[in-house]
């Protein structure tokens, strides 16, 4: 029986991945609902650090330091433990410079069995031996073999899924993309939806991605974003799929084309 840790170098290994290369990035999307983190944030303060997420993405933008901020420890080159602040590791990792700070993108992976220590930008990792999840940052040059390796862990909903039921919709994740895999769609008539581009937070996933024109019957990844609420949905009919109108709600859902958030 293969674990999460022989899963992952195998995935990296057939997709030719360098961690070494992995960097963050930047595509057309607003970033005013993306977390602005201290310098010493870890994942662990969005409940991101936690295996239900693993394979999945978290953007968010970092400050610029001074000469009297003080880096809390990271443990790792390239490759770190999840435990590390994400802004001090991208710093480490040369992902943003410390005056400037800027946004970053990490994957959340699978642990490994040591983590290297070294001196990078100003930095100091420290070595660790083991722990339970780990994390990259991701770059835009990159996302082809970034996928190939988050590809195991991607969850596989089902056709009559909501998002609601994911445990992906809490509000500290609005602006977030997550990625998904949609089986095939089963015979027979469709569920009703609500809304048209922007849908509802208890959506069912992958019809409303069919909906969206994003997917067919024949299922396919699909690629979610958590965005602010809105006081109306409109409902249409859109490649085969009806939707409702209805109330926005807190959150709604959106789909975009790219898992990276820019």
């Amino acid at each position: 029986m293969k674990t999460r840790h022989s899963k992952f170098l195998t995935a990296l290994a057939v997709a030719g991945f360098s961690l070494g290369a992995i960097v963050n990035s930047a595509t057309a999307q607003e970033t005013a609902a993306l977390p602005a983190l201290e310098l010493n944030t870890k994942l662990e303060k969005f409940q991101f650090d936690s295996d239900k997420f693993i394979g999945q993405r978290f953007t968010a933008q970092c400050p610029s330091t001074t000469i009297h901020d003080k880096y809390e420890a990271i443990s790792g080159t390239g490759v770190y433990s999840s435990k590390s602040p994400i802004c001090v590791a991208a710093i480490h990792d040369g992902k943003i410079t410390a005056d400037a700070g800027g946004m970053v993108t990490v994957q959340l992976n699978p642990g490994v069995e040591a983590y290297t220590a070294s001196s990078q930008n100003g930095v100091d990792s420290t070595g660790l031996n083991n722990s339970k999840r780990s994390m990259v940052f991701i770059d835009a040059a990159d996302t082809t073999t970034a996928d190939a390796a988050q590809a195991p862990y991607i969850p596989r909903l089902k056709w009559d899924t909501k998002f609601s039921s994911t445990g992906f919709g809490h509000k500290q994740f609005v602006g977030q993309r997550f990625t998904f895999n949609c089986p095939a769609a089963p015979s027979g008539k469709l569920r009703r939806i609500t809304g048209t581009d922007s849908y509802a937070n208890n959506t069912r996933v992958c019809v409303a991605a069919m909906h969206a024109g994003k997917i067919t019957q024949d299922g396919g990844l699909i690629h979610l974003q958590l965005d602010p609420g809105k006081k109306k949905l409109v409902g249409s009919l859109r490649n085969g799929v009806e939707s409702k109108d209805g109330p926005g709600g807190h959150q709604t859902v959106s789909f975009v084309d790219s898992p990276l958030v820019n």
